[in-house]
């Protein structure tokens, strides 16, 4: 187990050097080094200890970070960039996996590296708070956001839902997205989800802000809001047992 710690300016700034270091050279491996070392990071309060290990998907590192930081308020941390940017450099093999030459696939600097300037266009794709929060917000519904088919680290409905705030926030929307996408079968989307055509997240986030102009949605039932959705949604629609 290790105690998590933040990273300092310092730490942050050679943690996006490395982030742009990688893209040109993918085997190049992480500075590690910087967790412990007092140039780079320093002590963060209360107490958390963290291990390395394998998460299944998104959702499972979710819900391990929930248990892992249960003592710290949300409130407190949910902003805190210099948290979230040493957790991404201690879960980076877990994030940014290393394929088997040691290349890894090295997405853009919000992903790891958390903006001490809120802007959710860029923190909601963080791969260590992102997990965390959707969790924290959705319970098991949120794995319509996290766990992706063939093992990836983005869903399409996480993309198209998580980039508004009040869209991901709200539970009623979140819920019958889960409803409608996710195969509770399989535990996977459904197959369609990721395309671009009628009913799609893509087709539910444009809807959704239409509807806001006229529904308070964070009250509006679930059946209730799957009513308000036009008939292109219909293929998605769970189906209700009438015995």
């Amino acid at each position: 187990m290790t105690k998590a710690r933040i990273l300092n300016d310092s730490g942050l700034q050679r943690f996006r050097d490395y982030i742009a270091a990688a893209r040109v050279t993918p085997s190049l491996p992480p500075p590690i080094e910087m967790l412990e070392d007092g140039k780079f990071s320093e002590p963060f309060s209360p107490t958390v200890e963290v291990e390395q290990r394998q998460f299944a998907n998104a959702y499972d590192f979710g819900v391990y970070l929930i248990s892992a930081l249960s003592d710290c308020e949300p409130r407190e941390i949910s902003r805190n960039h210099a948290l979230w940017s040493w957790l991404s450099l201690f879960f980076f093999d877990e994030i940014a996996k290393p394929g088997s030459s040691g290349a890894r696939k090295i997405l853009e600097e919000a992903v790891y590296v958390l903006d001490e300037r809120f802007g959710f266009q860029r923190y909601y794709r963080h791969l260590v708070r992102t997990p965390w929060l959707a969790v924290l917000r959705h319970g098991e519904m949120a794995k319509v956001l996290l766990i992706a088919s063939g093992g990836g680290t983005r869903t399409e409905v996480g993309e198209q839902l998580g980039a508004y705030p009040d869209l991901f926030g709200c539970s009623n929307i979140i819920a019958s997205a889960y409803q409608m996408y996710f195969d509770i079968d399989a535990q996977k989307p459904k197959r369609g989800t990721s395309g671009k055509g009628a009913g799609t997240p893509r087709r539910l986030a444009a809807i959704v802000r239409q509807l806001q102009l006229t529904y308070d949605l964070n009250d509006c039932p679930i059946e209730d809001f799957l009513k308000l959705l036009p008939k292109e949604f219909s293929r998605w629609m769970p189906q209700v047992d009438s015995g």
